[in-house]
């Protein structure tokens, strides 16, 4: 059913986040020729200024609070946020209207000459906007230099193009067709080569639980696969760690009701990498993706990883060698480690 209603979405007051928002309306608009759809804007000092400290693709956890909290209070009724900076559990009020068909959720290579990663000089500085992407990146190219670039990728961008603080950058693919800077995409990385965030390439539109008027609107714009994978991604992610600040990488892919989800954790000197793989029915996402986080919880090695993570100065005075392997039952590997679905037509 078409509406012919006006509905309001909220946005942050910054480039991408305006740029993803504007999307999300020209989709909503086409589905709805006769609705008005208008973006209110959101500034919070507060929070912005706690971003440039922060890791995130378009909104920083700071934001995201802020961005719900309006939500709650009905200053918008729709809130459309990139579904890889959804880091912890929804306030009960609140519920996903609807999950938009994924875009690419590849991470990308920017490089303005046009070089792969495969041909970047040794000790090249490639920026990054997570553990993940520093982990996968150090294991595949050693002889790199990868930096965290903190403050989402809009500061990202402007560190590469403007400042030059790095060589080269790597960002979510989808975000750099939203910024309008896909010609300086030199290379896509592949699951094969670099496992994505959880949730890269997907937004989720939230709304006040109960809003039925918004709810109707937003369902013929739903994809019940990309939710599938939506939903096993940031369980499989929660399961481990509640942010980006952990080296961890996985991708669900479903097709014809059944999803396989292939997860990662890294070392973040990109000494050693974890992978494993959980496959079974769409409806069960959720539990999919926690059972395949507790499968690699069950490693000694990604919990080393993880330590690493949470202290890149060094670890406690606690000596790590006190973990007994033969105390961690290995759980076996039901299905091979390179064992993926067939590409979505992303």
């Amino acid at each position: 059913m078409k509406s012919e209603a006006t509905f309001t979405l909220g946005t942050m007051d910054g480039r991408l986040s305006r740029a993803q928002t504007q999307q999300v309306i020209a989709d909503l608009q086409k589905a709805h020729p006769r609705a008005i759809f208008d973006m209110v804007t959101v500034v919070d000092p507060v929070s912005s200024r706690r971003s440039s400290s922060e890791l995130f693709n378009v909104n920083s956890p700071s934001e995201v609070d802020v961005l719900l909290e309006r939500l709650r209070k009905g200053v918008y009724q729709l809130l459309d946020l990139s579904a890889e900076d959804l880091c912890h559990s929804l306030p009960d009020d609140i519920e996903i209207a609807a999950v938009l068909p994924r875009h690419t959720p590849y991470d990308a290579l920017l490089h303005k000459g046009g070089l792969i990663a495969d041909d970047l000089p040794e000790s090249s500085r490639v920026g990054v906007l997570s553990m993940r992407s520093l982990a996968q990146l150090a294991a595949l190219w050693p002889a790199l230099n990868p930096k965290l670039i903190y403050g989402g990728t809009v500061a990202a961008i402007d560190a590469y193009l403007q400042n030059d603080v790095v060589d080269a950058l790597v960002i979510p693919a989808a975000t750099a067709e939203q910024l309008g800077v896909q010609d300086l995409v030199s290379e896509i990385f592949f699951p094969e080569m670099m496992l994505p965030g959880a949730g890269q390439g997907t937004i989720a539109l939230l709304c006040r639980k109960g809003d039925i008027d918004a709810i109707e609107m937003v369902q013929n714009l739903h994809s019940r696969s990309s939710a599938a994978e939506m939903l096993a991604e940031l369980a499989f992610r929660e399961r481990i760690c509640a942010d980006q600040d952990c080296p961890v990488g996985v991708l669900a892919q479903a097709n014809d009701g059944q999803v396989v989800i292939t997860g990662a954790i890294g070392s973040p000197n990109g000494l050693s990498q974890d992978q494993a793989v959980v496959r079974g029915p769409a409806a069960d996402a959720i539990v999919l993706g926690q059972s395949l986080a507790e499968r690699l919880l069950m490693s000694t090695t990604s919990l080393v990883d993880l330590l690493e993570a949470d202290f890149p100065d060094g670890l406690p005075d606690d000596d790590i060698e006190d973990i007994d392997d033969e105390e961690l039952e290995e759980l076996p590997a039901e299905d091979p480690l390179d064992d993926y679905a067939e590409p979505n037509d992303y």
